[in-house]
């Protein structure tokens, strides 16, 4: 099938993927994966998977199937003969009739002198056969489309020109154009086949991207691999060492305990023989034999056969111990720094690159009652998937958009009045300033969003930022300047930079944090609009006026290598800023189908996201090479 952008898929591809966008089942459309072009259906009440069925293909597309028909329908027998109600093999094929033909008929055929010239083809050999579709009017079937008006861009047959293009002028032969029209495919072709060569080209790089991925993810597995490794053997050396420091203490308390007994073994031998001397003296009532051993028992010989003391003292003594805190082993186990997996995410925005405008998404919720008048966008990722959110002025809510199994999913957090700037506090976390109520509220994003608590503040704060985990940067319009608050919204201090007689910025609605710390602060200011640099202090690091005049600032963020990123909604474009405030090029313009930018959002992955009007355009950023 071919929907109106003339883009050629099957209609399965066009129901399945038109099946996942909900604004084209809204529409009633059918969605071109390839621009996102919608084509209405007539009879959207029939099923979504009939829709296809309502679209034809192009006249190019038909023709190319029509051109095969030939070869497969008629060239067995002779077109001639069967008219006549003979079947007759046909020998050969004129390209010019389109028709089959046999000996006897071809004859004739080469007689007749309108036809005598005609290109015709030798079905008896193994050759291809040239088939040459002739154009007929659906109007007037038995008629051939040799004419071309010029002014309707149409071919015409001799009928159509007399009865509906009598007032047009330049009306040819088809004859006459073909060249011309051979001419210009040839250099559409020219430019196709260019662009096959780059998408080649392209192609062969993101290959060698993903070699070059997966041998990296091969390094990165090893050098885990032996930081563990290293870690182990450390362990191991730690165990070697503890069972040596057992062998050693326990060696030492056995070979001790050895030698005690050893002495306390010959101490009782000796007591054994004195034992037995003087049970045998009185055994043997000898008054001599008496008289010798009780002059022994009374000499200091006799008191000092004992046991040793100490030995018995060490046979109580203590014994090795392991001490092990096997709680705080744990914590040390969890503690063990191994590495940490990071991704470096090359900045597109520190080489000349072009925009590519990847995806549309409408931020029209269900139940708005207004159309969305959206003044900021987020994105977080929650569980792997990107959430976008936004802030809608005019239906006084926060919506985010994500999708879950596949399905495209909305959640919407209505609150008490026009929200506008959005903060990013963490991965799941947001601040969002409602100044007419003087407030800023915390919302979780789950993707659902979820109110967490409110702030209450002295200003009317509009431009937000997260300065620090504990602190933020408000902008506030009356009185004009920036005010640090705690996460309880107390101002901390103020910044008002005075300069030249007039304040440097006197709108403070587009606040952001750069790497560095510091403030960037873009709205409109003494005699123009401008960027400022701020410090945390007050310090202006620099500043930037841009070429307009008066410049309509609608954004600003930064980008990986410190390059700033701001939004001029009088001039629809996105300006990108060196790092030092320098004017570098015009990232976004109206070529790149900006009208109305107001809000932007550069994520991780190097996608830029832009409220444009009541849609949110995501661009992607491909190297020049």
């Amino acid at each position: 099938m071919t929907p109106v952008c003339y883009h050629t898929f099957c209609r399965k591809c066009v129901v399945s993927y038109t099946e996942t966008r909900p604004e084209a089942i809204s529409a009633k459309s059918l969605l071109c994966p390839f621009c996102r072009k919608m084509t209405k259906v007539a009879n959207s009440n029939r099923p979504v998977e009939e829709w296809a069925q309502e679209v034809k293909p192009s006249f190019l597309i038909q023709g190319l199937l029509d051109s095969f028909a030939p070869c497969s329908q008629g060239t067995n027998n002779c077109n001639f003969c069967d008219e006549d109600g003979e079947t007759t093999p046909a020998n050969a094929w004129c390209v010019e009739c389109n028709v089959s033909l046999c000996d006897g008929c071809l004859k004739a055929h080469r007689s007749i002198p309108a036809t005598r010239h005609h290109d015709v083809s030798d079905l008896s050999r193994d050759v291809k056969v040239k088939t040459r579709r002739k154009p007929m009017c659906k109007e007037h079937p038995d008629q051939r489309m040799q004419f071309y008006c010029k002014d309707c861009k149409k071919l015409q047959c001799q009928s159509c020109c007399i009865l509906y293009h009598r007032k047009c002028e330049p009306i040819v032969s088809l004859e006459s154009v073909l060249p011309e029209m051979q001419n210009t495919l040839q250099t559409v072709q020219q430019k196709l086949e260019a662009y096959l060569a780059t998408s080649n080209t392209r192609l062969a790089k993101k290959e060698a991207k993903c070699t070059e991925i997966n041998e990296n993810k091969s390094s990165l597995q090893s050098q885990v691999r032996s930081g563990t490794q290293a870690a182990i053997d450390l362990i191991k050396k730690k165990e070697r060492q503890l069972l040596e420091q057992i062998d050693d203490v326990t060696e030492k308390q056995i070979g001790q305990l050895k030698g005690d007994m050893k002495r306390e073994e010959m101490a009782r031998q000796m007591i054994r023989q004195h034992s037995e001397l003087l049970g045998r003296a009185l055994e043997s009532e000898s008054d001599v034999d008496i008289c010798e051993m009780y002059l022994w028992s009374e000499s200091k010989e006799a008191a000092t056969v004992c046991v040793p003391e100490s030995g018995m003292e060490d046979v109580s003594g203590g014994k090795a111990c392991f001490i092990h805190d096997r709680h705080l082993m744990c914590e040390k186990l969890n503690d063990l720094h191994l590495g940490v997996i990071d991704i470096i995410v090359e900045d597109a925005f520190d080489s000349p690159s072009t925009a590519v405008l990847y995806d549309t998404v409408d931020i029209q919720a269900e139940d708005d009652e207004k159309k969305p008048n959206a003044f900021d966008v987020a994105v977080f990722v929650v569980d792997n998937t990107d959430t976008i959110v936004v802030t809608d002025r005019e239906n006084k809510c926060v919506k985010s958009f994500y999708k879950r199994n596949k399905k495209s999913c909305q959640s919407k957090l209505e609150v008490q009045s026009a929200p506008l700037r959005i903060a990013n506090l963490n991965n799941n976390k947001m601040a969002v300033t409602l100044p007419n109520t003087k407030k800023i509220i915390i919302v979780e994003v789950k993707p659902e969003l979820v109110l967490q608590s409110s702030i209450s503040t002295r200003q009317r704060h509009v431009g937000l930022t997260s300065l620090t985990p504990t602190t933020l940067a408000a902008g506030s319009l009356d009185p004009p300047c920036v005010d640090i608050l705690d996460m309880a919204g107390n101002g901390l201090r103020t910044l008002d930079p005075v300069t030249d007689g007039g304040r440097l910025v006197s709108d403070r609605s587009f606040l952001s944090t750069t790497r560095q710390g510091n403030i960037l602060v873009f709205g409109s200011g003494y005699g123009a609009g401008r960027v400022l640099c701020l410090t945390p202090h007050g310090d202006v690091v620099f500043r930037y006026r841009p070429k307009q005049l008066n410049p309509f600032p609608r954004g600003i963020t930064e980008t990986n290598t410190e390059h700033i990123l701001v939004i001029d909604r009088r001039a629809k474009c996105v300006i990108q800023l060196s790092a030092s405030g320098t004017f570098v090029r015009e990232v976004l313009t109206s070529r790149d189908g900006i009208t109305s930018p107001h809000g932007l959002y550069l994520s991780e992955s190097q996608h830029l996201y832009v409220i444009d009007d009541d849609c949110l355009k995501i661009y992607r950023f491909t190297r020049n090479n």
